[in-house]
């Protein structure tokens, strides 16, 4: 093998890493360190550094400092994403009649391994209104009401595990059993002030 050539196994391997390091940001660590790419790739620093480095370089991050942030690029392709998936187009007009009957902001989820993703929303029209700003979050489904609705009908297993948010999250296998019967019975499901 040439000097010029990869070894296969390290490409897969290089692009494995940029792909964890990407999906390591959350609403948790939206900035990352030097050190905390290195611990999440379980590599050395200097590797963490020259892999932040060639992805700010293209635009995947933005430096702040000493840290990184998501950059541009990340942006244009999670809108990309989003205007190509044919479920947020085909469900906005009754999201958008949904927000105007209610007031209320309404979100599109899907499923996602365990979580609910957030893909879609429709503000609430209300004048002081703190939700908003839903689309790629991951949430926990007990905790959300279009995530009580993905475990009513049976699009999400339902957790072994509740965590605690607030006071009135559910944390009560029981409780959340009853919850979803609820969701079942009424036809959708709400949440309030449970994340």
């Amino acid at each position: 093998m040439s000097e010029t050539e990869v070894a296969p196994n390290a490409t897969y391997q290089s692009a494995e890493r940029v792909l964890t390091l990407l999906k390591s940001f959350d609403d948790s660590r939206v900035e990352l360190g030097v050190a905390d790419i290195a611990r999440a790739l379980a590599v050395h620093k200097s590797t963490a550094s020259r892999l932040a480095a060639a992805l700010e370089r293209t635009g995947f991050l933005t430096r702040v400092g000493k840290r990184y942030r998501l950059g541009v690029e990340i942006i244009r392709l999670g809108t990309l994403a989003l205007r190509s998936f044919d479920l947020v187009a085909t469900m906005q007009p009754a999201m958008e009649k949904l927000s105007q009957r209610t007031g209320e902001t309404v979100n599109l989820a899907v499923p996602d391994g365990a979580d609910v993703l957030n893909v879609a929303e429709v503000p609430s029209t209300y004048i002081l209104s703190s939700s908003g700003g839903w689309i790629g979050r991951r949430t926990r489904p007990h905790a959300v009401a279009n995530g009580k609705v993905l475990l009513a009908y049976g699009a999400l297993a339902q957790p072994a595990v509740l965590e605690r948010y607030t006071p009135q999250t559910i944390t009560s296998l029981d409780a959340l059993a009853a919850e979803l019967a609820t969701v079942r019975r009424d036809g959708y499901a709400k949440a309030v002030a449970e994340l």
